[in-house]
């Protein structure tokens, strides 16, 4: 958790009065030169999936199918870190403020840049379902590490897909990714501290 809050307080406290920092435009510039129109439906694609209604409907699917199979803990905390970390989100944004690229182009997308909602609440959905899936089944090894590289390319290109319509920051994403971890490491020591109360 410390590392995510770390990493969330070192992307603020490196923003620029507007715009991007050097990173951010080297990012746009290189993402901008790979544009094509199949890479453009995938993004789309990925974007969709970062969507609210989206992120709604996965977090309500696999709090009932984790809960479900693994005990209804996991539903709670589902549900639990994913609106703790949209709410977290939503003041953040309020608080900083932060306008959005102008050279947004493809999608549309409203209210303050950073951190990324996309970027945050995929991190502790598919962070929370990769934690129960290792936890909970008897998988091989090899079994869990292919769950954990779609998971991590899932986080991963759920951020970039916003950095390559720019309608995001690449700084907007790492926050995101970095505040993320934090509400992820949080759900779930207090999804076990719960847990253990009730064994005892």
């Amino acid at each position: 958790m410390a590392a995510g809050i770390i990493g969330f307080v070192a992307a603020f406290l490196t923003l620029p009065e507007q715009g991007g920092h050097s990173l951010d435009r080297e990012v746009q510039e290189w993402i901008g030169g790979l544009r094509s129109d199949g890479l453009t439906s995938v993004m789309e694609l990925l974007s969709g999936i970062g969507s609210t209604v989206a992120i709604i409907v996965i977090t309500l699917g696999a709090a009932g199918v984790f809960g479900y199979l693994f005990g209804w803990g996991y539903g709670g905390m589902f549900i639990g870190g994913v609106l703790g970390g949209f709410v977290i989100n939503t003041i953040l944004k309020n608080a900083i403020d932060r306008v959005r690229p102008e050279e947004a182009w493809g999608l549309s997308a409203d209210g303050a840049s950073f951190p990324s909602a996309n970027a945050m609440l995929g991190f502790v959905i598919f962070g929370l379902m990769l934690i129960a899936l290792w936890r909970e089944t008897r998988w091989p090894g090899f079994a869990k590490g292919i769950i954990g590289v779609v998971a991590a390319a899932l986080i991963l290109f759920m951020g970039l897909c916003r950095v390559y319509f720019h309608v995001h920051y690449v700084s907007d994403i790492l926050a995101g990714y970095s505040a993320g971890l934090a509400v992820l490491c949080a759900t779930v020591i207090i999804a076990d501290g719960i847990r253990r109360k009730k064994r005892g």
